[in-house]
């Protein structure tokens, strides 16, 4: 099975949001509903203090806590590509998928009280087309890898152990 995934390079990310901005116009998302968002936080003393910007969202992941978690198997891994979806119609809104989910995801959905997270852009990718955070990206910051073999190495602080769900990104880190 192929095993979609995210190289997040921090180095070159600017905080511009052009990721978290096409995945709500491309998915269509409520207002407070981000599947997408970019951590905004400082690094460092002064006088060597900067900011660094870390853009995050699912991470479809190969043993997916969210999965595990669900009481009416809403949330399935599709076999071709690896990618992590919540069926709208089976999901009741009990939000254990987002309890379970340690990079926080799994997201509510304010027009629907359903949860949602994520797709990966799969209309997009079935289409041919990569994921539209991706394509938006000014800087090349977020890489999509269509066969992601690696694991988890680089990690920034306070991103979860990897070894909990063998997420499938990584990270170019800033030093």
């Amino acid at each position: 099975m192929a095993q979609v995934g995210w190289i997040i390079d921090t180095k070159r990310c600017i905080g511009c949001r052009s990721c978290f901005v096409a995945c709500k116009s491309e998915n269509n998302t409520p207002l407070r509903t981000d599947w997408r968002y970019v951590v905004e936080r400082e690094r460092g003393t002064y006088p060597t203090a900067r900011r660094e910007f870390i853009s995050v969202a699912c991470n479809h992941c190969d043993e997916p806590a969210c999965m595990k978690s669900c009481p009416v198997d809403a949330i399935s891994k599709r076999d071709a590509d690896g990618i992590v979806l919540v069926d709208q119609d089976k999901c009741i809104g009990c939000r254990y998928c987002m309890f379970a989910c340690p990079y926080g995801a799994p997201r509510i959905d304010t027009d629907t009280g359903k949860v949602s997270k994520c797709t990966m852009c799969v209309h997009r990718q079935d289409a041919g087309l990569t994921p539209s955070c991706a394509t938006a990206c000014l800087t090349g910051a977020i890489q999509f890898v269509e066969d992601f073999t690696g694991e988890t190495e680089a990690v920034p602080d306070g991103f979860n152990d990897p070894a909990l769900t063998r997420p499938n990104i990584d990270f170019i880190l800033a030093s």
